[in-house]
């Protein structure tokens, strides 16, 4: 089914796709007459119903994330439809977001739902296992076996460290996903990647997808004071699979060495300063 179909099966009207969503994406509809956002996934790897329980969590700990107007299934396809959040993506963060940035990570501590499956695991098995559809093994074995290599001997190693499990974790805390309106944050959306385990892995996160090497280096502060610095490296090796896994399968050479050498930078930093498991 098309976003069209999906919205004329639930009795929302369409309006059109909204810029920065990867897969099917996130499409504008109207709900009685207000805005909202339409995102479906015919896949297994999200998981709509547990992300409108997050929502709800975070909501009453007054957190931005937009509220879930319905949620539910068509066959196969899983759909949200959520309050439309004023602001636009962030696209890279300021000096003036860090502090809120972080505070958000606060405000997700703690919460205390069930996860996918045990928190460490899920990060370790995701770069020796790989995953379907994300954090797929063989594209990076062709493309880059070195880092490959790499990035699981770091799962190896990491792989008894003990942080904290009860947090929400976003799980795809970037700047795309973080709206803002000049240096105020609005809104963060796109929580059907939500899992439960140690809300410094977000801060990882944006800290990856972060130009500025000062800034980076301010959210990698962040993080450290919040969770076993031992386990930092872990989460950037997730997310360095993650990203250049799916560059290779969807974007270009320069977009792809990019995020490797974005990502190469990230781990050296992190490795050189957690110092051995």
């Amino acid at each position: 089914m098309d976003a069209s179909e999906v919205a004329d099966a639930i009795g929302v009207q369409l309006v059109g796709k909204l810029a920065h969503g990867a897969g099917a994406g996130a499409h504008e509809v109207r709900v009685d007459g207000r805005r909202a956002v339409l995102k479906f996934d015919d896949g297994n790897v999200l998981d709509f119903a547990f992300a409108a329980e997050v929502v709800v969590a975070l909501h009453a700990r007054g957190y931005p994330a937009p509220a879930t107007i319905a949620t539910g299934r068509i066959g196969a396809i899983q759909y949200d439809v959520s309050e439309l959040v004023p602001g636009e993506p962030i696209g890279q963060p300021a000096a003036a977001h860090v502090a809120p940035l972080v505070a958000l990570i606060d405000v997700q501590r703690d919460v205390g739902l069930t996860g996918r499956r045990p928190w460490v695991e899920d990060v370790v098995t995701s770069l020796t296992e790989g995953r379907h559809g994300y954090c797929e093994l063989e594209t990076l074995r062709r493309a880059n076996p070195g880092l490959l290599n790499r990035l699981q001997r770091i799962a190896d190693e990491r792989a008894s460290v003990e942080p904290a499990t009860t947090d929400v974790v976003h799980f795809d805390f970037s700047p795309f996903n973080v709206l803002g309106d000049v240096d105020r944050i609005t809104g963060v959306v796109d929580w059907q990647g939500a899992t439960s385990g140690d809300a410094a892995f977000d801060l990882v996160t944006m800290a990856y997808y972060t130009h500025e090497i000062a800034l980076r280096d301010s959210l990698l502060d962040a993080a450290r004071a919040r969770t076993d610095p031992r386990a930092l490296p872990l989460y950037a090796a997730h997310m360095v699979l993650r990203q250049v896994d799916w560059s290779l399968r969807h974007d270009d050479a320069t977009t792809v060495r990019w995020f490797t050498d974005l990502g190469a930078a990230l781990l050296d930093v992190l490795e050189a300063e957690s110092g051995s498991v």
